[in-house]
């Protein structure tokens, strides 16, 4: 008899990466389910950052490269989520600033000016400034070697991504169930109280709570969950200003017009979703490089668990033991400005195509299967 399924591609999770890789299923023809255990975009998904940028263009690797063109592709990909669900996503390229506080920041900066203009491709420049080139928004005094200018930063309004994602998915046939909590899953099948639902694909996209499930399926710790803090400022006119990047804090202006700060990097805590003085210090750090920010008001207060892998890579990919599952997670800090890419990945290796990956990114990678 055959196998009946419930849909082609059964989703754990309504994170960025889990409605990327359903956005992306459902454009190759694909029926998906997506379930979550709580509501879209309940995890780090939900937070209030949203910065989508490169690494330093220097030391090119594939990994770079995948970032690089996912960044580039960004743009029409959220419009074209847009034009779908009518919704905004607050997507904007509207580069970054970095503050350089010695000689030496300055030299290594120069130099990457250069190779920008290889690695980059003319795609996007990488310009050194005087101090005061941008004192209109930041400091003089927190960039006094100068100021990095890049083009190829932009900024996402996460819970209005993933809410502009879910639209475009209802509106293209697309379930998502939240409240469904999976207990397990084994070939093709996904196991929670509200019952069983059968697909030729299963995706495990549950942020965080992914480790736990990888950890039953194979017995050894394949990443954490990182706390961040971080909140959002109104008051400050900014929308089309660049982010800034300075003293490891970011200030991300918001087509909105809220600015967000943040955020903290914490591998310990005694509450990963309770904003503390951490969050002030943060803030502290953003008024300085960003004094315009001293008279905003706090809007709203944020923490919750973003998902590291063992190394500072994506897992993506089948996972061999089990026919007929695949794992996307561990996007960390870069997962909004490269959860569009993953999603046309995963969609590809369901499809049974021959994708480009960067080694370290495969699941059986991190699971040792190679």
């Amino acid at each position: 008899m055959a196998i009946k399924y419930d849909a082609d591609v059964i989703v754990i999770g309504a994170g960025i990466f889990g409605l990327s890789c359903a956005w992306a299923a459902v454009a190759r023809g694909m029926s998906v389910i997506i379930v979550e255990k709580s509501r879209v975009g309940a995890g780090a998904s939900g937070g209030v950052m949203g910065a989508m940028s490169p690494n330093v263009p220097e030391t090119w690797s594939q990994k770079k490269q995948f970032q690089l063109d996912a960044l580039l592709s960004a743009g029409a990909h959220w419009r074209a989520v847009e034009v779908a669900s009518g919704l905004p996503s607050g997507y904007g390229r509207v580069g970054r600033l970095l503050p350089l506080t010695s000689e030496k920041d300055r030299a290594h900066a120069k130099i990457r000016a250069n190779d920008a203009k290889v690695l980059w491709k003319n795609a996007a420049v990488w310009n050194v400034h005087t101090p005061d080139a941008y004192a209109n928004w930041l400091a003089p005094a927190a960039a006094p070697f100068g100021v990095v200018h890049e083009n190829l930063s932009a900024r996402l309004a996460p819970r209005l991504a993933c809410q502009a994602l879910v639209q475009a998915l209802k509106v293209q046939g697309c379930d998502i169930h939240e409240d469904w909590q999976v207990t397990d899953f084994d070939e093709h099948c996904v196991h929670g109280p509200a019952g069983r639902l059968r697909g030729r694909a299963i995706i495990l996209a549950a942020g965080a709570d992914s480790f736990a499930f990888l950890k039953a399926a194979h017995g050894l710790p394949t990443g954490f969950g990182v706390k961040g803090q971080a909140m959002t400022l109104g008051g400050i006119n900014a929308q089309n200003m660049p982010l800034i990047f300075g003293e490891g804090t970011y200030v991300i202006p918001h087509a909105s017009g809220e600015v967000a700060v943040g955020s903290t990097t914490e591998n310990t805590w005694d509450d990963p979703f309770a904003t503390d003085q951490k969050l002030e210090a943060i803030l502290v750090k953003a008024i300085r490089i960003c004094p315009h920010l001293q008279s905003a008001k706090i809007l709203h207060r944020w923490a919750n668990l973003r998902p590291r892998g063992r190394k500072p890579d994506p897992i993506l990919g089948p996972i061999s033991e089990i026919d007929g599952v695949f794992v996307a997670t561990a996007g960390f800090k870069i997962g909004f400005g490269i959860a569009h890419k993953i999603g046309e990945i995963l969609a590809a290796m369901i499809a049974g195509e021959t994708v480009e990956l960067p080694e370290q990114f495969y699941a059986d990678h991190t699971l040792g299967n190679v």
